[in-house]
């Protein structure tokens, strides 16, 4: 196992190596001029040329890069063109905000989708099954924008019981997080039942009830258990889409994290900021996936990874 997480590793940091060069260059094909930006619309060209200078953008393209990847091994993200601060800092500031909102809605979405995949899969067929596929269907297709101002407006305005918005404690996490966990748990809820529904099917299911083993005895300890693989496995990839949904939950809710910091660095060309968001969500991904494998092993000991 330890050689294999080691092995992975090394794959993450080829992957984030990769991602850093298409990054860079996205990042310097946009047409936009950061100095330009910086200076403002009525800056002389001596002081755009001179902040270009300062900035290190009058170089190749290739000699930022080596000069970015050299800082980067001093773990050293650089400096925002906008805020002028060390991107680590505003990384760092922002970080715990984007961490709580992401885990409370990842959270929504197995509290929501769990139990009405093992219910759906129980009562496969009859009334309540339709009726909640149907509803998993109809989750599934609403936008997050949507639902999310639709919440607001009649539990945040109309009734006010949760806040119009902003960061803050529990009570402004749980509409952003009502709002991803009813557009998610769907998936959750449909790959749960089909996996539920093949593990009914097998031998050992048969012989567990032809010993007498009760319904609820066969499920929670037969069932439930190995139908989770494929659960987990989409939970780790999840996590990459959760974190592209946390931006749109961050902008529709006001929420101060790591999505509006990226969103207003792509906007205002603020490179170093890009570069460093999208770097940490990369890294993100591929641990959450490695994390996944891990699980397996303890999940199902018959998993060993040589």
């Amino acid at each position: 196992m330890l050689s294999y997480i080691i092995r992975r590793l090394g794959g993450a940091l080829a992957v984030l190596f990769g991602i850093s060069i298409v990054t860079f260059i996205l990042a310097y094909a946009v047409p936009s001029d950061p100095a330009r930006m910086i200076a403002g619309p009525k800056a002389s060209l001596a002081t755009v040329m001179a902040i270009r200078h300062q900035l290190g953008l009058d170089a190749p393209i290739y000699v930022q890069y080596i000069r970015y990847i050299w800082r980067l091994l001093h773990w050293n993200l650089g400096m925002s063109y906008v805020y002028n601060l060390p991107v680590t800092t505003l990384i760092a500031q922002r970080i715990w905000p984007t961490a709580s909102l992401a885990l409370s809605a990842w959270i929504a979405e197995l509290v929501i989708g769990i139990p009405l995949g093992i219910y759906t899969a129980r009562r496969a067929r009859k009334l309540a099954d339709y009726v909640v596929s149907i509803l998993a269907l109809v989750g599934i297709s609403l936008l997050i924008p949507w639902l999310g101002i639709v919440l607001l407006y009649w539990l945040g305005f109309k009734i006010p019981i949760f806040p119009l918005g902003g960061t803050g404690g529990i009570t402004h996490l749980i509409l952003p997080a009502l709002t991803y966990g009813i557009t998610g748990a769907a998936a959750y809820t449909r790959l749960l039942k089909s996996s539920m529904l093949e593990v009914l099917r097998q031998d050992y299911v048969r012989t567990a009830r032809a010993k007498g083993a009760t319904e609820s005895r066969v499920v929670n300890r037969h069932v439930i258990r190995n139908a989770l693989i494929p659960v987990i496995t989409y939970g780790g990839i999840d996590v990459g889409y959760l974190l592209g949904g946390v931006v749109l939950l961050e902008v529709t809710f006001n929420w101060n994290g790591l999505g509006i910091l990226a969103y207003n660095a792509i906007s205002e060309s603020d490179i170093p900021v890009i570069m460093g968001t999208v770097l940490l969500t990369a890294l993100l991904v591929v641990l959450f996936n490695l994390l996944v494998d891990i699980v397996y092993v303890f999940v199902d000991p018959r998993i060993r990874y040589s």
